[in-house]
């Protein structure tokens, strides 16, 4: 099943992403922040994960960010697509769920492409 993981989505971009991932047969999941501590594959299923009842230790997810999962290069290609067409503003922190961040909690995922933009300049 495709996912995307919503973290810090709000109003009409919210709205819009619905409609899109609606017509996609993309399943959304909307994080809130209690769960932001919480690793990111225990939120989506991930085989051997659970939730864990923990807390932000940090910041937390400050901004926008989407994670998806279960979709392969031409799903994720078409999503990004039908967000383009459809005037949808960019989201900076993006990410794929790996069996590498799937144990990361939503909070340390965010402040690592948060990292990694500001080391690219952008």
């Amino acid at each position: 099943m495709k996912k995307i993981l919503f973290y810090q989505i709000r109003g009409e971009k919210r709205k819009q992403l619905k409609q899109i991932c609606g017509a996609l047969d993309i399943e959304i999941l909307v994080v809130s922040p209690a769960e932001y501590g919480e690793p990111v594959g225990a939120l989506t299923g991930f085989p051997g994960m659970r939730k864990q009842g923990k807390a932000c230790v940090g910041a937390g997810v400050t901004g926008e960010m989407l994670v998806f999962v279960g979709m392969d290069d031409d799903a994720l290609d078409e999503f990004l697509t039908v967000c383009k067409l459809e005037g949808v503003a960019p989201t900076s922190c993006k990410a794929i769920l790996t069996p590498h961040n799937a144990g990361w909690s939503g909070e340390k995922l965010y402040a690592e492409l948060v990292r990694e933009h500001q080391a690219m300049g952008e």
